[in-house]
């Protein structure tokens, strides 16, 4: 355990008092005093760090004339309570905002846990009652322009850039529960060659391969688990391609930082990120479908649909056998599974193609996917790259190119299995890729020995 995080622990399990039933009740009068008497203050605190200090010294100043009090709390600690309460995230706020946390998950108003690069922990910490838990939930998601209430009780949301929250609350969950929630940060930083071959996510050669794809007309996926870091591989290939690529991404909250600028200030790159519109306190939407429409009538030569969840998955296939390249993920447990989800959402279009038709449709569009999985000890590796080449019953048929091959004691090491197909190869050189590289790929690897990671590892 890093000392920064063993520190956060260690004050959130042994130091921290516990919120006790009175609190409540001194809560609900330092609100409403506050309310009543510095209601333009209270308001601004969220865009005013000026406002805030103010609001803190308004609470201190209630809290000192009034002589509330609560065992086991000092001053500072009741105002810092009450103000986080009233106006911030509560105890969650030292969390949300320390940047070794990638996850803070609620399994209910008691029971709250973080998730790090070295595992998961459970914190003592918690809100006073599950009134308490949906109301702050509530809260947050108002900041991404959403509702959260009886009528639409589950919510996908985010509190700022890069800091997303999902969220049930009764009749969802039970009352007694109060709220199921996970805020996960979404790190936007740009990743290296070198910082993944660092990390043991890949060899040299296999980001090789899959740059050359991205940058020669091969549409690519990343499959996956909710935290196996396909965004951070995605967010490789994006910022390996050439600048004269124009690149339109589409998400629903922003994770990646592609523009790069000159010392002067000068874009170098042609960039649009855009970002879905759910329907909340705006009443309309905009969704993954309608945003990859309108990518097409931008001339993009890389389109990104950053994560594929459903029916705009038909419109993505459709751009990549169109002359756009798609470089996209999505949840699956496999690589050859992956086709199958691809084809699944596909048919959430209500299209009238059939299955085997559809099928021949996405493995044409999507020739490599890429498998990513988190494993045991925590490392973030790509365990497959696999070439699709037809179908046969329903199945996929495809060549693995590059494994992970994982030993009986556990060690493991990347090992090149298969070359390219040839069709593959033409296409990679029909879009002006090396002849040398694309030769490279093509052939077996019968005289190459396998590539074993670095030693030296760390978590992104």
């Amino acid at each position: 355990m890093s000392k920064t995080f063993r520190a956060i622990a260690y004050n959130a399990r042994d130091e921290e008092p516990v919120v006790q039933d009175g609190y409540e009740t001194i809560l609900e009068q330092t609100r409403t005093h506050i309310s009543r008497e510095h209601a333009d203050s209270l308001s601004a605190v969220i865009a005013d760090e000026e406002a805030a200090d103010t609001v803190r010294r308004l609470i201190a100043v209630f809290v000192d004339e009034t002589h509330l009090h609560l065992a086991g709390f000092d001053m500072q600690q009741l105002v810092d309570r009450l103000y986080g309460d009233m106006a911030g995230f509560g105890f969650l706020d030292k969390y949300i905002y320390n940047a070794d946390i990638e996850e803070i998950n609620g399994n209910s108003w008691n029971d709250i846990e973080l998730i790090t690069a070295e595992g998961v922990f459970k914190i003592g910490e918690h809100f006073a009652s599950p009134q308490r838990a949906v109301d702050m939930i509530r809260k947050m998601a108002r900041l991404g322009g959403l509702i959260l209430d009886n009528t639409s009780p589950a919510v996908d949301s985010y509190l700022t850039r890069g800091i997303r929250i999902s969220a049930l609350i009764p009749p969802l969950v039970d009352m007694d529960v109060g709220a199921v929630f996970s805020l996960r940060r979404q790190r936007m930083a740009r990743v290296s060659k070198e910082q993944l071959i660092t990390w043991g996510t890949a060899t040299d050669e296999m980001l090789t391969f899959l740059s050359s794809c991205a940058n020669h007309g091969v549409s690519i996926g990343v499959a996956g688990r909710t935290g196996s870091g396909k965004t951070t591989d995605i967010s490789y290939l994006l910022g390996s391609l050439g600048h004269e690529k124009r690149i339109f991404t589409i998400e629903e909250t922003r994770e990646l930082d592609l523009v790069q600028m000159d010392v002067d200030g000068k874009v170098l790159n042609r960039v649009i990120h855009t970002c879905t519109r759910p329907s909340g306190l705006t009443g309309s939407s905009v969704d993954a479908s309608e945003l990859l429409r309108k990518a097409l009538r931008f001339h993009p030569d890389i389109i990104v649909p950053a994560e594929m969840r459903g029916a705009e998955a038909m419109i993505a296939q459709e751009a990549a056998r169109t002359g756009h390249t798609v470089i996209t993920s999505l949840h699956a447990n496999s690589a050859r599974m992956a086709y199958k989800r691809i084809l699944s959402m596909c048919q959430m279009s209500d299209t009238k193609i059939t299955t085997h038709v559809l099928m021949g449709m996405v493995i044409e569009g999507f020739p490599i996917m890429v498998f990513k999985k988190q494993m045991p000890d925590g490392k973030r590796r790509i365990i497959e790259i696999v070439e699709a080449t037809g179908s046969w019953d329903g199945d996929v048929q495809a060549n693995t190119l590059f494994r992970y091959s994982i030993h009986p004691d556990c060690s493991g090491e990347f090992v090149r299995v298969n070359g390219i197909s040839e069709q593959l190869a033409d296409l990679m050189l029909e879009n002006g890729a090396d002849p040398a590289l694309v030769e490279h790929f093509r052939r077996g690897p019968e005289l190459q020995e396998p590539v074993k990671p670095r030693r030296k590892e760390a978590i992104k």
